[in-house]
């Protein structure tokens, strides 16, 4: 009976020792472009100095509800999808200008878009 177990046992470990492999939509030679919004910080205008900034031109984030069961439109989406829209351009410094619902938005059912400047600064 002791026999029994032991090689019952040992069976079980075997069969589920198999080679599996993990797959996933993630690109690992393209990782850094899944997230390129945590590159970019956001400061505060009087953060940058002029003289060390590179000033790269005005950027607009904003966050949409498609679906009346979506939650609404959230500020820090918009800031997100703008640090996202800054790093496309080469920035790694964004101040935020403004934030604002727009009225009776085409494509959502509620919208928030913010704008900012976006910067390179060498660190």
């Amino acid at each position: 009976m002791r026999v029994f177990l032991i090689m019952v046992l040992s069976g079980g470990l075997l069969a589920c020792s198999g080679n599996y492999s993990f797959n996933t939509n993630v690109d690992k030679e393209n990782f850094e472009n899944y997230l390129p919004a945590t590159s970019v910080e956001i400061y505060d205008d009087q953060q940058i100095d002029p003289l060390q900034a590179e000033y790269l031109g005005i950027v607009e984030g904003v966050s949409c509800q498609e679906k009346a069961n979506q939650a609404p439109p959230q500020q820090v989406d918009a800031r997100n999808n703008l640090r996202e829209q800054a790093a496309s351009i080469g920035a790694n410094v964004v101040t935020v200008q403004q934030c604002y619902p727009i009225e009776e938005p085409a494509a959502c059912i509620a919208m928030l878009s913010c704008f900012g400047k976006a910067y390179r600064i060498e660190k």
